[in-house]
């Protein structure tokens, strides 16, 4: 079922819709809240707009980091699954 959420981020409120696990959510709103809060200081000198634009990339960093970190560990076990066929 969906339901509606709101994210408070300095003076502006962001409304999501979404279909995701209660708990899901919540985690996912108490981490933008607090990366937000980690620059939320330079929200007048630089707009928010552009800290949401940092934080935006810092997410997107932090995915690409984790799927090539993924694809490492990939082709770790297919190597050690190959050469454990090969053994006698």
């Amino acid at each position: 079922m969906k339901k509606k959420v709101s994210v408070r981020l300095g003076k502006r409120v962001y409304n999501l819709i979404t279909d995701e696990d209660t708990e899901i959510v919540r985690r996912t709103i108490e981490r933008i809240e607090k990366d937000f809060k980690r620059y939320e200081e330079y929200v007048d000198e630089v707009g928010i707009d552009h800290i949401l634009f940092v934080m935006l990339a810092n997410s997107v960093l932090e995915n690409m980091k984790m799927a090539e970190k993924i694809r490492e560990l990939k082709k770790k076990i297919s190597y050690v699954l190959k050469d454990g066929e090969d053994a006698p």
